[in-house]
């Protein structure tokens, strides 16, 4: 019997964090200044986390997830909510 292995990204890769908060957007019909405005941050840190180049703080995202639609657990995994 052989074991499988699973792997996991590296921790510090973004895993397409960005593109999904910026399908989630999109899907939500919001324009990036209202986004940003949702989750208690500038439009400069909302690009940043849409292009990946800075990550979300949990505040973010628990402010997305209280004031708006979107769905949260889809920009974290990848995986729509039910």
């Amino acid at each position: 019997m052989t074991a499988q292995i699973r792997t996991f990204p590296s921790l510090t890769e973004p895993l397409a964090f960005g593109p999904r908060l910026r399908a989630e957007r999109l899907r939500c019909n919001l324009e990036l200044h209202d986004m940003a405005h949702l989750g208690g941050v500038t439009d400069y840190m909302q690009k940043r986390f849409e292009n990946g180049t800075s990550t979300m703080p949990i505040d973010y995202l628990e402010a997305l997830h209280t004031r708006s639609d979107a769905d949260v657990l889809f920009i974290i995994t990848g995986t729509r909510c039910q």
